[in-house]
C-alpha cells in the first residue's frame, strides 16, 4: 500500500490542491536533498525504508492505530492521522534528523542563518501516520498512505 500510494494525489483533497503521497520519497533515504525544508525546525526522515516499514506496521496494528483505522469505516469519514509511540520495534526503527536554526519573528519561527545540525541514524520514538480512504478504490488498496513521518527522535 505504501508503494501504491506514493506520487498518487491525495483523495481527500480537491485535484487542484490535492499532493501526492509521499511517505517513500519525502521520508525515507530516497529523499534527495536532507536539507531542502529550511521552513521547518526538525525535519526527520526514516534511515532506510525498512525503518518505514517497520513503523508503518507496528502503527497500524497497534490499540491506537486500529482505533483510528475503525473510525475510517464511518459515514462521512475520509482520513485519520495516527500519532504512536514506538514499543515493539523500540531501538530498531532508526531516523536521519536535521535540526534548522529558527528565529521568532513576533510570534512566528521562521528560518535563521548558519548551518543545521544533522544527525545520523538515531532511535525513533514514535512516528505520524496519515492515511485517507480511497473513494471509489481504484485498485486493490482500499487505503492511502499521504505521509509517515518520525515525530519524536533521541538526538
Amino acid at each position: 500500500m505504501l508503494t501504491r500510494s506514493e506520487r498518487r494525489l491525495r483523495p481527500t483533497a480537491p485535484a487542484a490542491k490535492a499532493h501526492p503521497g509521499h511517505a517513500i520519497s519525502q521520508h525515507t533515504e530516497q529523499r534527495d536533498d536532507p536539507f531542502d525544508r529550511r521552513h521547518i525546525r526538525q525535519d526527520s526522515t526514516f534511515s532506510s525504508r525498512k525503518d518505514l516499514v517497520l513503523a508503518v506496521d507496528e502503527a497500524v496494528h497497534s490499540d491506537a492505530g486500529q482505533a483510528e483505522l475503525a473510525k475510517l469505516n464511518g459515514h462521512g469519514v475520509d482520513s485519520c492521522k495516527i500519532a504512536f509511540q514506538v514499543s515493539v520495534s523500540q531501538g530498531r526503527i532508526r531516523a536521519d534528523v536535521v535540526l534548522n536554526p529558527m528565529a521568532k519573528i513576533g510570534k512566528k519561527q521562521v528560518p535563521a542563518q548558519g548551518p543545521a545540525q544533522y544527525f545520523r541514524n538515531v532511535p525513533v520514538n514514535s512516528v505520524v501516520l496519515i492515511i485517507d480512504k480511497l473513494a471509489p478504490a481504484a485498485s486493490w488498496a482500499p487505503l492511502h498512505f499521504q505521509t509517515a513521518y518520525p515525530k519524536d527522535v533521541d538526538h
